[in-house]
């Protein structure tokens, strides 16, 4: 669990004023998460989720929530933020952006199945070929972050994993960031934040790493995230097989996507090699923070550059 900024039942009585989501019955942390506060609220209305964003700031979000509420308005499965009574898409509590979506069933996955693999590849397409209908903001050069990211780490590596860095780092400036396809993409669909119910998607929950880059960015981050196991540092080509059809069914790549995805996966291991890293050595300030082990991403670094 994650809880950077606790609230106080009193303080979030009043911030819900500013909803049309009745009275606060119960409300409790949420045990996932590592960059920002989350708390189940339910009300006399119903049951929803609420953050306080920590992770980026406020001026980011009119971009990642007007993304949300575009992909939930037409139809794809994700949590949609509600509305404060002035039509705003986030308010503030406790000196925090606070966010209020509606609350999906089903359970974030530890280990997809083929079926779901295949599900999330097909929802992932058509996020891509929504996000097409909208201007390409708030962009991230992913090669720029990595350097900037890697900095202040490097020195605190062994030389083995200095290696690894410095080659990876080189690699991911030969691919053609600008040449491909880009809009707004999730950033982290990682199963952790997908829920399902049984086989059946729920939604997407979690876009706070929404940025415009490559939608071949966005699909390596999933293929990485849903195909290979870190416990046991196996990729399942099965699974990625059927991931990767289901996405070309609704949204095929462009032969220049499909030359470049294999380096793309390895930046998308590396952008999170880095940020697990960084979170590690230079932990932020919490009630209660998690810090994921970086290991489970050196090792498909490792995997990925040696296939």
């Amino acid at each position: 669990m994650s809880i950077y900024t606790p609230v106080e039942r009193p303080e979030l009585e009043a911030y819900l004023t500013h909803y049309q989501v009745g009275t606060l019955q119960d409300f409790r942390g949420i045990e996932a998460g590592v960059e920002n506060t989350n708390y189940f609220v339910t009300t006399s209305a119903g049951e929803f989720v609420l953050t306080l964003v920590e992770s980026v700031s406020a001026d980011k979000l009119p971009f990642i929530l007007g993304f949300v509420d575009h992909l939930a308005s037409s139809g794809l499965a994700c949590a949609q933020p509600i509305h404060l009574n002035d039509s705003a898409l986030f308010g503030q509590l406790n000196n925090r952006p606070a966010v209020l979506m509606n609350r999906l069933s089903g359970a974030p996955l530890d280990t997809p199945t083929f079926n779901q693999c295949s599900t999330i590849g097909a929802t992932l397409a058509r996020s891509h070929q929504l996000a097409g209908e909208l201007p390409v903001d708030q962009y991230v050069h992913l090669h720029q972050w990595c350097t900037e990211t890697a900095a202040p780490i490097l020195p605190l590596l062994d030389d083995a994993d200095k290696d690894l860095l410095q080659h990876a780092l080189m690699d991911a400036g030969q691919i053609p960031w600008t040449n491909l396809p880009q809009g707004p993409i999730h950033g982290d669909l990682f199963p952790d934040n997908a829920l399902f119910d049984g086989e059946r998607l729920s939604g997407l929950i979690d876009f706070y790493h929404s940025c415009s880059a490559p939608f071949l960015y966005d699909l390596a981050v999933t293929l990485n995230a849903w195909c290979y196991d870190e416990v046991s540092g196996q990729y399942d080509q099965t699974k990625a097989d059927a991931l990767l059809t289901r996405y070309q069914a609704r949204r095929s790549l462009s032969d220049e996507e499909q030359q470049w995805l294999p380096a793309m996966q390895q930046v998308a291991a590396l952008r999170f090699w880095l940020s697990r890293l960084r979170d590690k050595l230079f932990p932020k300030d919490g009630a209660l923070v998690t810090v994921k082990d970086p290991a489970g991403k050196r090792g498909l670094l490792n995997l990925l550059r040696n296939a």
